[in-house]
């Protein structure tokens, strides 16, 4: 008997801030707030190399050989913590051994008796930090950079894992990954440690704010600011300088995940997954249309440019999912929630009328939802997905829906129209591309080769046509359809090359085989194609092109390019 659609796919009101919000019951709140044991961090001490050529700079054999070290025990993530994690993963470079007080132009607090034991960063001598106007400091390219150039590679001045806050009662609030990085901030802070986060955005303590009261438990969120206070409390600072520097955090922090965008991350690699705040690396502004992509090994970020950079050209990440980057602006700029307004080109168009008038929901596809996908046979989960990206669902419960905002000028218009029209469910690409893969898998589960390979390639359609140059996906897609296409026993080639090329431009530096081993170890093809895509994989030569030969290889048809984004009329 086939379980009803709603029990998969709920339907959010306006507040797009809700989407990816995981239901839960909420715990029982202890008043006992840990004291935290203080351990200051010295700045002053640090230091890395700059060199030219940081892909080559890098010992990446050594870091290699030490994650698989990690990873190897069978409980390997047992206890895990952030301080395991360091001591673990070495950096190991060569160049020109720089203060990390110099390179950013400031003065030390004190001379360092001696520098610490090991590298903090690896960064490019041909981008330094300037002032960008309208945005503060910014990293500039000093010289012409090719794309898939990396540029940074940093370990983070304070960071923690996800795994170390994840048993508190608070966990659940959707500020609690920056509460608990913000606590351990003050867990790690000193003269010197102040003196270097002088420099960072914002300058003032600023009234946003990325709880949502209205949606929180009361009970856990005033534990968790009850913890805030208290890790703060032996601090000597006032308290308008104590709120800064949580906004610092909460502004500046990225998040790390190791072999992100892999099919076998959740289940391998979830425990390494955490957040940090960066001193170099704060520095990259954002834009909707970066031009500079990351990934981590452990807590090592790494940052590649995605396109050819001329000289004096700033160099921009995004602070969203890139599968966002083409979603409507109202929604970018929820999902943004930062206290700027981006200015680049895709930010100076409007939403279509569909997201200004009427009443919309959304279709979530968020962990709960996959976990239970999963669970179905997948003849029937390939149905069920089919029917959800056409905007099939049930009405049965649905979350409550208001009307959007919409600016005063516009609000007689918007309300004759919402009179008017009815409601509208709207599906986001980034969404939408979750089903899709979970749609792929459950094909190869049932030998639908064909079926499989035309799904992947809607996938890599929607990388290469609404997500940044080389995004990381794409190999990831492209390794799949290649499986796919061995098993029908078709030319795979292009999609062999494109695995291979689209990756070493997403990270820098040729490291597929140690990258993807598992990937296509998990996959549902057969042996003998596992092994003939790892041997076509090592003999295939690197030929580094332009993103649009790369994209113009895979000969996508009109109607094989999934839109950014749908709205299906209720």
């Amino acid at each position: 008997m086939k379980q009803s659609k709603s029990q998969f796919f709920s339907k959010t009101s306006d507040d797009f801030a809700s989407i990816s919000m995981p239901q839960s019951t909420p715990k029982r709140v202890s008043k006992k707030v840990k004291q935290l044991k203080r351990t200051p961090l010295d700045c002053d001490a640090l230091w890395g190399w700059q060199t030219e050529d940081v892909a080559s700079a890098v010992d990446w054999n050594t870091l290699q050989k030490a994650f698989d070290a990690l990873v190897a025990p069978s409980l390997w993530a047992d206890k895990l913590k952030y301080q395991k994690l360091v001591q673990a993963l070495p950096l190991r470079a060569s160049g020109s051994k720089t203060p990390l007080f110099d390179l950013l132009g400031r003065t030390a607090v004190k001379k360092p008796e001696e520098m610490s034991e090991s590298p903090h960063f690896a960064v490019s001598s041909a981008i330094a930090l300037q002032e960008s106007p309208g945005k503060g400091r910014g990293w500039f390219a000093t010289k012409t950079i090719e794309a898939g150039t990396l540029v940074l590679v940093e370990r983070p001045l304070v960071a923690l894992l996800d795994v170390e806050w994840r048993d508190e009662p608070w966990a659940d609030c959707s500020s609690a990954d920056t509460a608990a990085l913000g606590m351990e901030l003050a867990k790690s802070f000193s003269r010197s440690l102040a003196s270097l986060l002088e420099q960072f955005h914002p300058k003032e303590p600023t009234s946003i704010s990325s709880a949502d009261s209205e949606d929180e438990d009361i009970e856990a969120l005033t534990a968790m600011e009850d913890a805030v206070a208290s890790s703060w409390k032996q601090i000597d600072l006032s308290e308008s300088a104590k709120r800064r520097l949580q906004d610092v955090v909460r502004l500046n922090s990225l998040g790390f995940y190791t072999n992100s965008e892999q099919l076998c991350h959740h289940c391998n690699f979830l425990p390494l997954t955490g957040s940090g705040v960066f001193a170099l690396a704060s520095g990259f502004n954002h834009s909707c249309e970066p031009s500079v992509q990351r990934f981590s090994i452990g807590d090592l970020t790494a940052f590649v440019t995605n396109q050819k950079l001329e000289a004096g050209t700033e160099l921009h990440i995004t602070y969203i999912e890139s599968e966002m980057l083409r979603a409507p602006k109202s929604l970018r700029s929820q999902s943004l929630n930062r206290d700027f307004t981006c200015s680049c080109p895709p930010c100076g168009l409007d939403d279509p009328p569909e997201l200004k008038t009427g009443r919309r929901t959304f279709m979530r596809v968020d962990a709960p939802v996959q976990a239970k996908l999963s669970l179905l046979p997948p003849e029937e989960r390939v149905e069920t997905i089919a029917a959800a990206l056409q905007g099939q669902m049930d009405d049965e419960e649905d979350a409550e829906e208001e009307p959007p905002e919409v600016d005063e000028e516009d609000a007689g218009e918007a309300t004759k129209g919402a009179e008017k029209s009815e409601k509208n469910t709207v599906l986001l690409g980034k969404d939408a591309q979750e089903l899709r893969v979970a749609q792929a898998m459950a094909l190869m589960q049932l030998g639908r080769w064909e079926e499989a390979l035309q799904t992947w390639r809607q996938l890599a359609a929607f990388a290469c046509h609404h997500c940044p140059p080389y995004d990381e996906a794409l190999a990831v897609f492209a390794t799949q359809a290649a499986l796919c296409a061995l098993e029908m026993k078709a030319d795979a080639s292009q999609y062999v090359k494109s695995a291979i090329e689209s990756h070493r431009m997403a990270f820098g530096f040729d490291c597929f085989r140690w990258r993807y081993q598992r990937e296509v170890e998990e996959s549902s093809v057969s042996a003998g194609v596992k092994e003939s895509f790892l041997s076509a994989a090592a003999g295939c030569p690197l030929e580094l092109e332009p993103f649009s030969k790369a994209v113009a290889a895979w000969n996508f048809s009109q109607d094989e390019v999934p839109p950014a984004y749908q709205i299906f009329p209720s």
